[in-house]
């Protein structure tokens, strides 16, 4: 049987490092800033995430690393494409090629060590509740996933229901009338990097350190991309975004059964893919904030 419970659960695991990566793109664009980088920002957080976790020998760490780790990239890029500024797509293209680079050497230097991943992060129903199918589901369900579900409220509450993010998203609608209202364009823009940075960082680790309890290179294989995908699928909007990186999981946990199952697999495997181009070819018919990919000139 194809649709199980397994498979939901399956699911849920590919898509929460989609859904926390989502978070941190929608982030960043809602700011004005074209967070290209995603993808190269995630891998980083992917290898220092479960170098974390090695190391110091408790997976939470690795998740702290992991983000950590983001929170610098995504510094890193406010200060290339905020404070110079420089071109925000070529920005991103060069952050994800260096990353490619950067995450194979510091791999092949502590090969050895990664061999001793422990299990990944769970938890399972008490005794008294092991029986109840409700109670089993939410136990069985990946911690990182129900951090997803936390972080798509925070975020949402930050952007639609506090001044914070009224700030942020005037900023990334219209960054003249903005600087005209007194607003600090630069600081606003850094901090919603190093948020959006820290929130794919820790898409990476909810990778390696949550689901796939190893690193190999380019191992998110386009997974930032996809998250880009599903922030324009769901309009710039938390919610049409979290059922976005939902449906890209969906898609990726039915390739993955068809292979146990015997089916086609390379037909399969391309569904996360061609829902990733189908949506790009529809994206233009959402509203983008309007400061996306210009750069900003200081006076």
């Amino acid at each position: 049987m194809i649709f199980d419970l397994e498979f939901v659960l399956s699911a849920l695991r590919i898509a929460t490092p989609l859904m926390i990566v989502a978070l941190g793109v929608l982030i960043a664009e809602r700011a004005g800033v074209l967070f290209l980088g995603a993808e190269g920002v995630m891998l980083c957080g992917a290898l220092f995430g479960i170098l974390g976790a090695v190391y110091v020998g408790d997976p939470w760490m690795g998740v702290v690393w992991g983000l950590s780790a983001g929170v610098v990239m995504g510094l890193v890029t406010a200060v290339l494409t905020v404070w110079l500024p420089t071109d925000q797509v070529v920005m991103g293209l060069a952050m994800n090629i260096a990353a490619i680079g950067l995450t194979s050497f510091i791999f092949r230097i502590a090969a050895d060590d990664l061999q001793q991943m422990s299990p990944p992060m769970g938890w399972s129903a008490p005794g008294a509740l092991s029986e109840n199918p409700i109670a089993a589901f939410l136990f069985a369900v990946p911690p990182l996933a129900w951090l997803a579900v936390i972080l798509y409220f925070v975020v949402w509450y930050m952007l639609f229901r506090s001044a914070p993010g009224l700030l942020l998203r005037s900023v990334g609608q219209n960054v003249k009338a903005a600087r005209s209202a007194g607003i600090n364009v630069v600081l606003v823009r850094t901090v919603a990097l190093a948020l959006a940075g820290g929130l794919a960082g820790l898409g990476g680790a909810a990778l390696t350190v949550g689901w796939v309890r190893s690193f190999a290179d380019d191992i998110t294989a386009g997974r930032g991309f996809i998250a880009l995908a599903a922030v324009y699928f769901g309009r710039w909007y938390p919610r049409w975004t979290l059922f976005g990186c939902l449906l890209f999981g969906l898609g990726e946990a039915l390739a993955l059964r068809t292979q146990v199952l015997g089916g086609n697999a390379h037909f399969y495997l391309m569904i996360p893919y061609l829902l990733t181009v189908g949506v790009l070819a529809f994206a233009e018919c959402g509203r983008a904030p309007r400061e996306v990919g210009k750069p900003y000139e200081q006076l």
